[in-house]
């Protein structure tokens, strides 16, 4: 399987037409159409479904795409440290967790940039699964997540920061006159909650059986668009506090929940990885900053 006509695989995808897709790609539509039938007869299972004017992809189409991207964003990876010779560049790519540990990321990438403006940043947003899953395909170098998280196939580095859960809601709500929130106060309230599971099991093993009478109506997985509905007062958001830092509506307040106990943080990245010139800073200068 080569990568050229991984690359006209995605086009026709995109374009979801192998007439549009040759054009772009500047070949003739039968030399499109004669590599993309081989590819479906290398992988045996068919890719599109042909319509009289477009195609779309089948199942076994949106599996290929995903691997594809992915396989494709590992090739610049490659290009960009190789074209750098001695010098430090490339991109360093992060997986961040809605948390305080992007705080250190962000310190880190402060000083790293004066140092070696050359070096680019992706930042990527996610639970803390999907970050593990980058890792594991080498598309994420290095992955700032809340506990728990299973480490054990990774190296990691415990950070200084930990955080509070508690409720984020409307700074004119009766509870916000509370300097923190007993689980009883949540009852009978709209609440909106992490879709993480971990995080769900950790409040309820913190709380007791008193989470289970909670009505939650929602599950997030990015707090921003939780907020939304947090400022029209629909819901009482259980969220993180440093997910909570990112919302300077002032119309909204954070208050802890008692007795949940401080999460940490956790810098992972793959064991045995052989990383870039920089990657290979960036880890140096997180273990320094955090006392390793």
């Amino acid at each position: 399987m080569e990568l050229r006509v991984l690359k006209y695989f995605l086009a026709v995808a995109r374009e979801e037409s192998i007439t549009k897709a040759a054009e772009k790609l500047f070949i003739t539509q039968p030399t499109l159409s004669r590599q993309i039938a081989e590819l479906e007869d290398e992988l045996g299972a068919p890719l599109f479904v042909r319509g009289n004017r477009s195609v779309t992809l089948t199942g076994e189409g949106l599996m290929l795409k995903r691997r594809a991207e992915e396989m494709l964003e590992l090739e610049d990876a490659i290009r960009q440290e190789c074209a750098q010779g001695g010098k430090v560049g490339g991109s360093v790519r992060l997986g961040m967790a809605e948390a305080f540990s992007a705080n250190i990321a962000a310190q880190i990438i402060d000083k790293f940039r004066d140092e070696h403006p050359e070096v680019k940043f992706e930042l990527f947003t996610a639970m803390a699964d999907e970050v593990l899953e980058r890792i594991d395909k080498g598309t994420i170098d290095v992955g700032f997540l809340l506990e728990p998280v299973n480490v054990d196939r990774y190296d990691f580095i415990r950070l200084p920061q930990t955080e509070r859960m508690g409720i984020l809601m409307r700074a004119d709500d009766k509870l916000a006159r509370k300097e923190s929130l007993e689980p009883e106060d949540l009852l009978g309230l709209p609440l909106i909650v992490p879709m993480r599971r971990e995080l769900q099991s950790n409040t309820r093993s913190a709380i007791g059986a008193i989470y289970d009478k909670f009505n939650i109506i929602a599950t997030f997985n990015v707090v921003n668009n939780a907020s939304l509905l947090a400022e029209r007062g629909t819901g009482y958001v259980l969220v993180a506090e440093g997910a909570a830092q990112y919302n300077h509506n002032p119309g909204l307040c954070f208050r802890p929940l008692k007795p949940l106990t401080p999460i940490n943080c956790v810098a992972v990245w793959k064991k045995y990885q052989p990383y870039g010139r920089a990657a290979s800073i960036f880890l140096e200068k997180l273990a320094m900053l955090c006392g390793h």
